[in-house]
């Protein structure tokens, strides 16, 4: 009679600690909309490539994916040596699109020193019927680069900038050329951008909205130029 009692017992102790567990799975698991504890995340921020910042959020306190500033935008890429990058189909002139130069350079003092291009860019300017002697010539003058070997990294890799420009028919223009050595060449990414004078729309006149607007208009492109150019550096991309 005892050992029955017992085994009674035992049973219904087997039974409730089956029926808590399931009761627990039921209420964590299997309900529907439980609602969480929320859970306290630091206040830290983390800078995007378009200047917006971004916090941390969710159960575990990762910081929230960054908007896609390249959404829509044009690819240009060298499969040969892995290069890619992209920009605004707007941004860039057609007639002077972004493209990746190559050719033999001393590329063994880089990246201590800054490698010479000239003849890189004397060949490309001299494609569109240019003497190529006369270029070489003038890439050597004194001045001719306002910025000759300037040292940046760009998603982890080496690069050397150097800036140059000219002005015409009311607009300035400047060329950039990043260059970074792979495979015993030296490569070349060049971009060239222009800005209009806008005192072009000056004096306004009194009434006149589409010149005020085109002033306006004006002064806004040159003024995000600087910062919609840094974008699309930020995505050059070069497999190692």
């Amino acid at each position: 009679m005892k050992k029955n009692y017992k085994k009674i017992i035992v049973n219904l102790l087997i039974i409730i600690v089956l029926v808590l567990i399931g009761y627990f799975i039921y209420q964590y698991y299997l309900v529907p909309n439980r609602e969480q504890k929320p859970v306290a995340c630091t206040m830290e921020a983390k800078l995007c490539p378009d200047g917006s910042a971004v916090g941390r959020a969710g159960p575990n306190c990762e910081f929230a994916p960054c908007p896609d500033y390249t959404k829509g935008w044009k690819i240009y890429k060298n499969s040969d040596y892995g290069f890619e990058l992209k920009y605004p189909a707007d941004f860039f002139d057609q007639n002077q699109p972004p493209k990746l130069l190559i050719g033999d350079c001393n590329y063994n003092i880089f990246p201590d020193k800054c490698p010479d291009i000239n003849n890189i860019v004397a060949k490309d300017l001299a494609s569109d019927g240019g003497d190529s002697n006369a270029i070489r010539s003038n890439l050597s003058m004194p001045g001719y680069w306002d910025i000759s070997g300037k040292n940046q990294t760009i998603n982890n890799i080496n690069y050397c900038l150097y800036v140059t420009g000219d002005a015409a028919m009311g607009h300035a223009f400047n060329y950039y050329y990043f260059a970074t050595v792979k495979n015993q060449k030296c490569l070349v990414v060049y971009l060239a951008t222009s800005t209009a004078n806008c005192d072009f729309y000056l004096p306004l006149e009194e009434g006149n909205i589409e010149q005020a607007n085109n002033y306006n208009n004006c002064l806004e492109t040159n003024e995000n130029q600087p910062k919609l150019l840094d974008e699309i550096v930020s995505t050059f991309t070069l497999v190692k």
